[in-house]
């Protein structure tokens, strides 16, 4: 996946992808490809345009567990 191109997935605008992403909790995304645009020399790659929905924290809770470790 890391090395997939667009170009090779998507191949007309409004086409959808649906991703499982963590095999284990089963994460499924919708991914729409809404065609080409134009990205500016200074803007980071990947660039998300528009999203949807909350996102969830991916590895959630390792934040307690670091303090917890600080205190004992």
């Amino acid at each position: 996946m890391k090395r997939a191109k667009i170009n090779k997935v998507f191949h007309t605008p409004k086409q959808k992808l649906l991703l499982l992403f963590d095999y284990g909790d089963e994460w499924r995304i919708i991914v729409q490809y809404l065609g080409d645009a134009e990205v500016q020399p200074n803007e980071k790659l990947p660039l998300i345009m528009e999203s949807k929905g909350e996102a969830t924290d991916q590895y959630g809770g390792f934040e307690e567990d670091e303090e917890d470790e600080k205190t004992n």
